[in-house]
């Protein structure tokens, strides 16, 4: 079936600024990343991973269709663990994150408290902020920010990253179950939020919105990635420093 006009609108506002294309995704790719390196990202992403059910519950609160709200509640159960996927053991996603980051070295509780201790990135606190005010909008809108512009995104960006993970840092399969998982999750939310915004949104006006949004999501994720190529990479390398551990 040909792709509507409104679905290729969205589809390259992704593309114009896909995470997946960007230095520090090229740096990790290439290996030139280390397991410090590495937890210093989960330091960042989990305090932007670990509310994204709190989000989509807040617009499963708003959202008035009963079959949209039953797909966002399942997205919900799935992110928090009460639910497996596909027949696996329920595990809470955030929970995976956090053992990924004791892998590399980052102690939980130091991932825990990191906003507390003033320790997140100013482009994280944004991504961060704009989705809690993505959340509160229309649920078509919200939905076009967090499902389509940023979740979408994902499964292209993990399986990037994945296989270096492998074939270059030395992590096992069970280590990096966080990225495998979310290939597979973020695949299915993406491509059912595609669906839920097509269909609901349906004048010229909405259209645009929508459109516009995934702009700002794509854009926001990439300000994101900015900050922590910025901290970890640029500076460093800036004041001569190497990446090495």
């Amino acid at each position: 079936m040909a792709k509507s006009a409104f679905r290729q609108a969205l589809e390259e506002a992704i593309e114009q600024r896909h995470s997946a294309v960007h230095p520090w995704s090229e740096a990790w790719t290439s290996g030139k990343l280390n397991r410090r390196l590495l937890g210093e990202w989960v330091k960042q992403h989990f305090h932007y991973v670990s509310h994204f059910a709190e989000w989509v519950a807040i617009v499963y609160g708003s959202c008035p269709h009963p079959e949209v709200q039953h797909f966002l509640l399942e997205n919900v159960t799935e992110e928090e663990g009460l639910v497996g996927m596909h027949g696996a053991a329920p595990v809470r996603h955030s929970d995976l994150l956090l053992e990924f980051g004791e892998t590399c070295g980052m102690p939980r509780r130091e991932v825990l408290n990191a906003q507390l201790n003033g320790e997140l990135l100013p482009e994280t606190l944004g991504l961060q902020s704009w989705c809690a005010v993505q959340s509160r909008k229309p649920f078509v809108e919200a939905l076009s920010g967090l499902l389509i512009g940023l979740e979408s995104q994902v499964p292209k960006i993990y399986s990037k990253t994945t296989p270096p993970l492998l074939e270059k840092y030395g992590f096992s399969e069970d280590e990096v179950t966080f990225f495998s998982i979310h290939i597979v999750a973020d695949l299915e939310h993406g491509e059912k939020g595609f669906e839920i915004v097509e269909k609901y949104a349906t004048t010229d006006e909405q259209k645009e919105t929508c459109v516009r949004l995934v702009r700002e999501a794509t854009m926001m994720r990439r300000l994101y990635l900015d900050g922590v190529y910025r901290k970890f990479i640029a500076e460093p390398q800036a004041r001569g420093e190497k990446l090495a551990a």
